[in-house]
């Protein structure tokens, strides 16, 4: 990366953390009331909350499954929401008193519902006819009916109207997503938004005039409001690059949705349309899942989570060394293995201080998938000498803390066993890995309704040589999002490499979206003290040698490699 790069992402990241990490900005007008449910990952379990606009958090459910989907009834009394705590995706109901009533019974998935706004009904995403199809059912969970019964493509994420005269939906019956809009009473479809981007995610003003809904195109993602009374052009209300989830405050003045960071994902709050006002930041969790649903009506019931701590995914048992100049060393992992020029496999190492939360990880991909996806890998460990023109010297595989998957993985028939999503992060192109699950009767994973990105040579070299590749078709079938299991057991993904110089627009080794690191908060030098004597880092990694190799100089100042007095200027990079 130049070093005109480098200022450029500094720059923007900075920009970015001003705009979202304000805690309690003023707002203009009169409060909104009311609360927001949203399911959240809090000490290591999925649960659903809610937070009203001074940041006060109740947990409503507590369950070692995941829950999810929350959507709070009209009067603000009960609150539907989708879980897996009997088995398969289903949908339950949860009073006031805490008494929850399971709707759904089907082995396929059930999820996302939307009551009517006179509280008798309630909308839902099912995948009980081969597909994703909008149902509709009686609030008790009897007179299940399939409202889009004739689409093979995908018709999910249901909303209904204020009037409830009609649902808005998602679908890619047309290639890409689009907004739709049913009438429940004649089962007429219309199609509202009708571009290149993927639209989804609609939800309704509380009068009935605006609609709210995510657009994506190039791996960005913002909301933007459609008045479809008037007919009118859709205008963007979010601006910091992966947003998404909106629901509507009870007064309809302003929106509240999901922002997406590189460290995590916060609940924003901002008025649409209002120049110069900074979001309002109202959650504090470990990860949030949208959708979100606000209700004027809705009390402060639950409980207020406390500080206790959920029993751990893992415990990392050390072996502190003593007399070698650094306190831990490399452990070989037992269930990975990597393969060796000449067709044999070799089993591979980590640092001591990360290698039980990879077993712990693939332990459970292999539970949640049904798949030992992490059985064989691309790479892991690199000696302290390892040089290559398209990987970094300063690499976290040299500390023993990082993983490369396989670029590819299959079904002896040749099905791709995994889908690679792009998203765009605080300026920075990720990926996010989702398996295919060996059971496909809903019992494991759930729908894919992201939309993949086309890496293969003839998407980036021929169709798409500029973007680097192309979206394609979602794949029918059941999936489990790796990104997401790997961050719960610290493992992270790093951005893409895009620089003129090495871009993964046409360099495939510039992709990365087969590496996952774990850092814990250390810098690399830091990391690297633990498992290697200071001779040994001061021989290897000092300022001319590693500028001589080619290494940016901020970056390696980033990496907390002690430096000289004559590069000094990058001392203020310094963690």
């Amino acid at each position: 990366m130049s070093n005109s790069k480098a200022a450029m992402w500094l720059a923007r990241a900075l920009l970015l953390a001003a705009a979202v990490s304000l805690q309690r900005p003023v707002l203009p007008t009169t409060t909104p009331k009311g609360r927001i449910a949203f399911a959240a990952r809090r000490g290591g379990n999925w649960d659903i909350y809610s937070v009203d606009i001074e940041g006060d958090l109740r947990r409503l459910t507590t369950h070692p499954a995941q829950d999810r989907d929350p959507a709070w009834s009209p009067d603000g009394g009960k609150i539907a929401f989708a879980s897996r705590r009997d088995g398969n995706w289903d949908i339950y109901v949860l009073d006031a008193g805490g008494n929850i009533a399971r709707l759904t019974d089907d082995p396929a998935y059930d999820g996302a519902p939307s009551w009517s706004p006179d509280g008798g009904k309630i909308a839902f995403e099912s995948y009980r006819a081969g597909d994703l199809d909008i149902f509709v059912m009686n609030a008790d969970g009897t007179g299940q009916v399939n409202l889009t019964p004739d689409e093979p493509a995908g018709d999910y994420g249901p909303a209904w109207s204020p009037d409830g005269r009609k649902i808005a939906f998602t679908s890619w019956r047309y290639g890409d997503k689009d907004i739709f809009i049913l009438d429940v009473e004649t089962g007429e479809v219309i199609q509202l938004t009708e571009s290149p981007a993927d639209e989804e995610s609609p939800v309704w003003s509380p009068d009935g005039r605006k609609l709210a809904f995510v657009s994506e195109e190039g791996g960005v993602r913002e909301v933007y409001v459609v008045d479809v009374s008037a007919g009118a052009r859709p205008r963007r209300v979010t601006w910091l690059a992966r947003d998404d989830s909106p629901a509507w405050s009870p007064d309809g003045e302003r929106l509240a949705f999901v922002c997406h960071r590189p460290d995590g994902e916060v609940i924003l709050v901002v008025e649409p349309g209002a120049v110069g006002e900074l979001p309002l930041r109202l959650t504090e969790v470990e990860a949030i899942s949208g959708p979100l649903s606000w209700s004027g009506a809705a009390g402060a019931w639950g409980e207020a989570p406390g500080d206790e701590e959920a029993p751990p995914l893992y415990q990392e048992r050390l072996s502190p060394l003593r007399g070698c100049g650094h306190p831990y060393g490399f452990r070989r992992l037992r269930g990975a293995f990597l393969r060796v020029p000449g067709g044999g496999t070799d089993l591979t190492k980590l640092s001591d201080r990360v290698d039980d939360s990879f077993a712990a990880l693939q332990a459970r991909v292999r539970q949640e998938t049904g798949r030992d996806f992490l059985g064989e890998l691309s790479e892991a460990f690199r000696s302290i000498d390892f040089h290559s023109e398209v990987s970094e010297y300063a690499s976290w595989h040299k500390a023993g803390r990082a993983i490369d998957l396989l670029f590819d993985f299959r079904s002896p028939s040749g099905w791709p066993l995994w889908e690679v999503v792009r998203e765009d992060v605080g300026g920075e192109t990720y990926w996010r890995l989702f398996l295919r699950c060996a059971r496909q009767d809903g019992s494991q994973g759930a729908p894919l309704k992201a939309t993949p990105w086309d890496l293969s040579y003839r998407a980036r070299a021929i169709v798409a040589p500029e973007e680097g590749g192309t979206p394609k078709p979602i794949p029918q079938g059941y999936y489990v999002d790796f990104t997401a299991l790997a961050r719960e057991y610290g493992w992270r993904r790093i951005a893409a490499h895009d620089t003129e110089e090495f871009s993964w627009k046409w360099h495939f080794m510039a992709l990365e979206y087969w590496h996952y690191q774990k850092t814990e908060g250390l810098s690399w030098y830091q990391a690297m003290q633990e498992v290697y004597s200071p001779a040994e880092l001061e021989r290897f990694f000092f300022w001319d040698e590693m500028v001589a190799l080619g290494e940016d100089e901020w970056l390696i100042a980033a990496k907390g490699v002690p430096l000289p007095p004559k590069a000094g200027k990058w001392l203020d990079l310094r963690p």
